[in-house]
C-alpha cells in the first residue's frame, strides 16, 4: 500500500509538474489566459496583474509536482495538492456548467482540453491525491538525496521562468509558429484581383531584396530584376492565420508582411518598449535588404506623445493579436514571402552580420534550424528534470 501511495503522488506530480512547465515556457500566453478568466470571474480590476498571478500560478503547480515526485515535506505538500486541485475542479466544473468559448488553459497553448474533459482530468487527480494521502498522511523525513533533487529542481524551474520571460518561448504553440504561412486580408486595398502580385528585385552591398511597387528602395539600391508571383493567400482557406495591420489613414497593409523578404518589429506595449534599442535594430534590419516595418498595438495619436523615432515606419494593429504573433515586447520576425521563418526578442536580435547571413539562408533551411535547435533545448531541460528526480 506505502507503494502505491507513492505511485499515485508521483502521477499527480507528474501531470502538475507538466502543466506548470508548460506554462512556465509562455509566461506572456499565461498571461493571456490569466486575463480571460479574470474576465470570466468578473475580475476585471485585477487584469494588470494577471502576468504576475499567471507566474505564480505555474511556479506553485510546478514546485508542487516536484514535491510530490521527491516525497519532500509530504504533510504540507498534501495540503498544497488539495487546495490547489480542489480549487481547478470548481473552476473546471463552473466552465463546463456555463460553457463560455474558451480552453481551460491547463496546459497553457500546448494542449487544449475541453471543459468536460478538463473536469473528468481534475476529478480524476483528485482520486489519485486522496489515494496518496488519505486516511491521514504521514511526514515522513525526505532522504537528504530526494531534497537535494527537490531544491536543484526547484531553483532549474525558477531559471527556465526567467529565461522565457527574458526571452522567446523555447516553443511556440502559436498559430503564428516559425514555418506558419500568413495570407493577407481578402479586403486588402493592394491585393491584385487575379491573385498575381508584382516584386522589384534590388541589390545593395551584395545583398537582394524584394520590393513592391508601393514601397520602392532609395538611390542607394541597383535594380535587378522583375519578378510576377501567384499568392494562393488570396484564396486562402479559412483556418490560416491573418496579420491584420493598418496605416495611419485606416488602410489595411496585410500585404507587406507576404511579400519579399519582410522584418517585423510588432510592439503590444508601446508605452513599455525601448524605441532607441528598436530604431537600431531596424535600421539593422533595413541596411541588411529586408522590407522593415513596426507595428504597433495602439493608435496614431500616441506616437508622438511616446517619442517614437521619426524615420520607422508604422502601422497599426490589435495589442492582444501582436502578443499571440511574437510574445516579446518589441520583438522582431522575419518572413519570406508570407512564412514565418524565425522570431526574437529584443535581447536576442541578431546584429548586422547576423542579420545579412539569415537573410541569404534559404528560409526552409533557417526556419527548420531555429525550430529544432529550440526544441532540442526544451527536450533536454526537460530530460534532465526527469532524470534529476527518478535517479537522484
Amino acid at each position: 500500500m506505502k507503494k502505491v501511495k507513492r505511485i499515485s503522488a508521483a502521477l499527480v506530480g507528474f501531470v502538475l509538474l507538466g502543466s506548470g512547465l508548460l506554462k512556465m515556457l509562455d509566461p506572456v500566453g499565461t498571461g493571456l489566459l490569466v486575463k480571460e478568466y479574470l474576465s470570466f470571474f468578473h475580475l476585471g480590476f485585477l487584469q494588470g496583474a494577471s502576468k504576475g498571478l499567471g507566474i505564480l500560478l505555474s511556479l506553485t503547480e510546478g514546485v508542487t509536482g516536484v514535491a510530490l515526485i521527491t516525497g519532500v515535506r509530504r504533510k504540507l505538500t498534501a495540503w498544497v495538492t488539495a487546495v490547489l486541485l480542489g480549487f481547478f475542479t470548481l473552476v473546471t466544473l463552473l466552465l463546463w456548467i456555463v460553457n463560455p468559448p474558451m480552453h481551460c488553459g491547463c496546459f497553457g497553448e500546448a494542449i487544449h482540453l475541453s471543459h468536460g474533459e478538463s473536469l473528468v482530468k481534475n476529478l480524476i487527480l483528485l482520486a489519485l491525491a486522496a489515494l496518496a494521502f488519505l486516511p491521514k498522511t504521514q511526514d515522513v523525513e525526505a532522504p537528504t538525496r530526494k531534497k537535494a533533487a527537490f531544491w536543484i529542481a526547484a531553483v532549474s524551474l525558477v531559471f527556465a521562468l526567467w529565461y522565457n520571460a527574458r526571452h522567446l518561448p523555447l516553443l511556440d504553440f502559436t498559430v503564428y509558429a516559425p514555418g506558419t504561412e500568413l495570407y493577407a486580408s481578402l479586403d486588402n486595398p493592394y491585393q491584385a484581383q487575379d491573385g498575381l502580385v508584382t516584386t522589384y528585385i534590388y541589390e545593395k552591398n551584395g545583398q537582394t531584396g524584394s520590393f513592391t511597387p508601393e514601397f520602392l528602395p532609395d538611390s542607394s539600391w541597383t535594380y535587378v530584376r522583375t519578378d510576377t508571383l501567384e499568392r494562393s493567400g488570396f484564396h486562402r482557406p479559412s483556418a490560416t492565420p491573418i496579420l491584420s495591420f493598418y496605416d495611419a489613414e485606416g488602410l489595411y497593409q496585410d500585404e507587406r508582411a507576404v511579400l519579399g523578404q519582410v522584418i517585423l518589429f510588432s510592439v503590444y506595449h508601446p508605452e513599455k518598449v525601448d524605441w532607441k534599442r528598436l530604431e537600431g535594430q531596424y535600421e539593422t534590419a533595413r541596411r541588411a535588404g529586408a522590407s522593415t516595418f513596426v507595428v504597433v498595438g495602439g493608435v496614431a495619436e500616441d506616437m508622438d506623445r511616446l517619442g517614437v523615432p521619426p524615420q520607422l515606419e508604422i502601422f497599426y494593429a490589435d495589442p492582444k493579436e501582436l502578443m499571440t504573433f511574437n510574445r516579446a515586447n518589441g520583438g522582431g520576425t522575419y518572413l519570406h514571402n508570407g512564412e514565418i521563418v524565425s522570431k526574437w526578442a529584443p535581447c536576442d536580435a541578431p546584429k548586422s552580420g547576423e542579420m545579412e547571413a539569415l537573410l541569404s539562408r534559404n528560409p526552409v533551411d533557417a526556419s527548420t534550424s531555429f525550430v529544432s535547435r529550440r526544441r532540442i533545448l526544451s527536450q533536454g531541460f526537460c530530460l534532465y528534470l526527469v532524470a534529476l528526480l527518478l535517479l537522484l
